[in-house]
């Protein structure tokens, strides 16, 4: 081949060497080509990955964030009813002569319901927890956090019920009575208590709020989330860069507790012959 390319004219030569090159470089710029484009095609499918993503995470924490929303609106109007209850016998108090005090607007039954969905709202969290336990095991720590305060806030109803003796029943209003000295002390304790459990409850859900604000759109908004931090150790913030503590506390509920010990029977019983 070589003795044959030598035997030619020099313009022949010339015009082979001229054209070869021409064609090595014109492959050489398709390879690049096709590299180019095969690069940028996977990083065009790498970057709609990337927003599917994005945007899967938003839609969780819309959904998310409706819940809890729900659970912290019942959550107010709960402690407004039982504010308002208060405020209307403190009236009776400041007016206790005058017949234009009409007996409480409040009732038992309206309490009796918006306590019920308050409960139902914060178990409703409890499910979104339990659904996108995937995101972050640690989260768990919510779910057991809102059990605690559902057990703390029934405890409060200890008997005799004090709003069942002290809140008007509907169709009953004529023989509604003021309640006695005593029985208007232990009901004050009694609200405060519920109000307490109610807050905390609600305080956890916002807790949880922030974290699902790291965990799904820390990647779109990289600036810290700032944490509440309150003066009361009871109403402690959950977060999960303290897991741990935070654990050691829900850990001291009886709820925990006896969680804990039932289980330790369900599994020593299962594990005899």
């Amino acid at each position: 081949m070589l003795d044959f390319f030598l035997k030619l004219e020099a313009p022949v030569q010339a015009a082979i060497i001229t054209a070869t090159a021409t064609c090595v470089s014109a492959l050489i710029g398709f390879t690049a080509v096709f590299i180019q484009i095969g690069r940028q095609g996977r990083n065009a499918i790498k970057a709609n990955t990337k927003n599917e993503e994005l945007k899967r995470k938003v839609e969780i924490y819309e959904r998310m964030l409706e819940t809890t929303r729900k659970a912290q609106v019942a959550a107010v109007d709960f402690t407004g009813y039982l504010r308002k209850f208060r405020m209307s016998l403190d009236l009776r108090d400041v007016f206790p002569t005058t017949r234009n005090v009409r007996v409480p607007a409040e009732r038992f039954t309206e309490y009796q319901q918006l306590y019920n969905d308050a409960s139902a709202s914060f178990i409703g969290v409890m499910t979104v927890i339990e659904s996108w336990h995937i995101i972050e095991p640690k989260l768990d720590v919510f779910r057991l956090a809102i059990s605690v305060g559902l057990d703390e806030l029934r405890k409060t109803d200890r008997a005799p019920n004090l709003l069942v003796k002290t809140m008007p029943f509907p169709g009953h209003e004529t023989g509604w009575t003021m309640p006695s000295p005593e029985d208007r002390t232990a009901l004050n304790v009694l609200i405060d208590q519920k109000i307490f459990e109610i807050i905390r409850l609600s305080a956890w859900v916002a807790d949880f709020q922030s974290e699902m604000q790291v965990l799904l759109l820390g990647e779109l908004f990289p600036k810290p989330v700032e944490r509440r931090n309150p003066p009361d150790p009871e109403q402690f913030c959950i977060r999960l860069d303290r897991y741990d503590e935070v654990k050691k506390k829900l850990n001291s509920f009886e709820w925990i507790r006896q969680g804990e010990e039932l289980d330790a029977r369900q599994r020593a019983q299962f594990a005899r012959p």
